[in-house]
């Protein structure tokens, strides 16, 4: 396994996501899908570091995108820690071998934290908010994403330098 990496520059990556996803994500919105760079940031962490530490990053990252977001609490707290740890599980598998199975992964794993927030929300009574319809064009986007910054930033995927 990759060094992990460090605690201040994984911190200041969520602060940045975050900031950026609640300002200037908006703007950039696609048929009302905005690209969930905390999701991205979880799942690159988790591939990096193991099912325990993508769970516990998840934690956090979903509890500050549940503290800007107050009704949502505990949703999105509980939905991206299952996607860190599964990120982590996905890890050391040939998932995190090539682009060919990670946007496919990070596409999933969208679908798959949103019907977790869902099953949270529908619990607690409280209204969604999202059609089907946009978090399937966020999913698409997120795996778009996710290929762009494979290709600019061939590093993201550490100890993964064959690639098909």
């Amino acid at each position: 396994m990759a060094e992990p990496p460090a605690w201040p520059a994984v911190t200041l990556a969520l602060a940045a996501a975050l900031l950026f996803q609640t300002t200037l994500g908006p703007a950039f919105a696609l048929r009302g899908a905005v690209v969930s760079w905390i999701l991205l940031l979880v799942i690159w962490y988790g591939f990096r570091t193991g099912w325990g530490r993508g769970l516990f990053f998840g934690l956090i990252a979903g509890a500050c995108e549940d503290a800007l977001s107050p009704l949502t609490a505990p949703a999105w707290t509980f939905a991206t820690a299952l996607i860190g740890a599964a990120a982590g599980r996905a890890g050391s598998t040939f998932v995190a071998e090539s682009r060919a199975w990670l946007v496919p992964f990070v596409v999933v794993a969208t679908l798959l934290r949103y019907a977790v927030f869902g099953l949270i929300m529908h619990l607690e009574r409280r209204p969604l908010g999202e059609s089907f319809h946009t978090v399937l064009w966020q999913s698409a986007l997120d795996g778009l994403v996710a290929l762009a910054l494979m290709l600019v930033f061939p590093q993201l995927r550490g100890r993964y330098a064959a690639d098909s």
